[in-house]
């Protein structure tokens, strides 16, 4: 009887296997079938389900702006929360009105200084449309895609992804820093909200090695490109939801009224700091700015010496790479770069690990000159003091007014770029040195 039950059990684990064996085979089988069919290939990364996060929020507006405009903003804003906020606190000075961060991409004083230094505010261009005499023309647009907490790696993704054809500006003012190179809060360039979004919108084979270095950094991205199923796992969601909504919403449709809870915000307190509240998920209402806000100088040394603390020269070593590729990237698609170096408060440049800075500035420096960008060094300067910073590293609308005035007046001192905003010229022309490719 023992021989008997033990017989059994052995043909059981036989079958189990062998099914087990047949389905590993089905399984490869249909992924070859999938691989090789690209079935959801047409799928658009703007339909794709995503987080609500900074650079879901830029993006969704910066695609409409060009649609609806038919072209894409003049002038774009890059960097990092050194860069949105003091922007988005001046234009609230500027307009007089509460802003909402979540939603206000435009710095329309920056548009107001260009428009008063070199005349920029002539037709946008339309296609097919040519303006007639006297009639009622759109100001030059200026749109601050700068993201909290961004690295270069993701300024990089930004132009990549999205700067190009109809949605290519005419400039792009990148702020930096060398946080903007070094944070131990990032484990790698791929790590980032920014990347992980942007990356659906082009294949990035040739970034694998610069911004996931690791192999554990790297399953997600490798099992998505073998297993079919895995890697559009979004795309799959997109198709599901639409076609069951599709087809239930005539037979359901009290099944998609939109709730009244959709309605409610939740306002950031007049007096909270912007800067220590960014969360990775966010919606309207979460993030008002107040004009003329009067928000005490914090002292946020802390923070910082976390995120300078450790071994930078790996990660460092990968941005600057990223900031060449940025570069010979707006220079192959004719789009002119203005570096500038942000501004700082001495108790931030002390949090420094020990000549990283002075390493970053002039590799910023050689690179803007290499690639033919205009360097802007506004950390030199005495005209920054404590009273134009909230902490120690973002400064409040006043800075942000002087930083504005600082990189429209190296504007207005480049002839070609100036003379580009001015008449509005959709034609390449070549502001950057040829031959490099990255």
């Amino acid at each position: 009887m023992k021989e008997l039950i033990q017989t059994i059990k052995n043909c059981s684990q036989t079958l189990i296997s062998s099914r087990i064996f047949l389905g590993v085979v089905v399984l490869l089988f249909v992924n070859l079938i999938l691989l090789a069919w690209q079935p959801l290939a047409k799928i658009s990364p703007e339909r794709l389900p995503s987080t609500h996060t900074w650079v879901w929020w830029g993006t969704q507006e910066y695609l409409q702006e060009c649609q609806k405009e038919s072209s894409a903003p003049d002038v774009v804003l890059l960097g990092s929360s050194l860069v949105m906020i003091p922007v988005c606190l001046q234009d609230a000075n500027f307009l007089k009105s509460d802003l909402d961060a979540t939603n206000h991409h435009r710095s329309n004083y920056m548009e107001h200084a260009l428009k008063q230094s070199v005349g920029a505010g002539l037709p946008r261009p339309h296609r097919g449309h040519v303006p007639a005499e006297g009639e009622e023309t759109s100001p030059l647009q200026c749109f601050n895609f700068a993201l909290p907490g961004g690295m270069i790696s993701d300024d990089y993704m930004v132009a990549r992804a999205l700067f190009n054809g109809d949605r290519k500006p005419k400039a792009i003012v990148l702020g930096l820093t060398l946080r903007d190179f070094i944070d131990s809060h990032m484990q790698c360039p791929a790590s980032t909200d920014t990347f992980r979004y942007l990356q659906r919108f082009d294949n990035i084979d040739d970034l694998v090695d610069l911004s996931m270095p690791q192999v554990w950094q790297r399953f997600d991205y490798l099992a998505g490109k073998g297993l079919y199923l895995w890697g559009k796992k979004l795309d799959l969601q997109a198709v599901l939801a639409e076609n069951t909504k599709t087809t239930l919403s005539p037979y359901f449709s009290q099944l998609y009224r939109e709730s009244a809870l959709n309605h409610l915000a939740t306002v950031a307190p007049t007096g909270s700091g912007l800067a220590g509240q960014l969360k990775p998920e966010i919606e309207p209402g979460m993030f008002i700015v107040h004009p003329n806000d009067s928000h005490p100088y914090e002292d946020n040394s802390s923070e910082y010496r976390a995120r300078f603390r450790g071994n930078h020269h790996d990660m460092f070593n990968r941005q600057l790479v990223f900031l060449r590729k940025f570069l010979a990237l707006a220079a192959s698609r004719h789009i002119p770069v203005v570096l500038v170096n942000m501004p700082l408060r001495p108790e931030n440049m002390q949090l420094m690990p020990p000549l990283f800075y002075e390493r970053y500035l002039q590799s910023a420096k050689v690179a803007a000159h290499e690639f033919g960008s205009t360097f802007v060094d506004l950390n030199s300067t005495t005209e920054f003091n404590k009273s134009d910073f909230r902490d120690t590293a973002h400064m409040n609308g006043n800075g942000g007014k002087k930083l504005i005035d600082k990189v429209v007046a190296a504007i207005a001192q480049n002839r070609d770029l100036a003379q580009r905003l001015e008449s509005r010229d959709t034609k390449p022309t070549q502001f950057a040195t040829t031959g490099h490719s990255l």
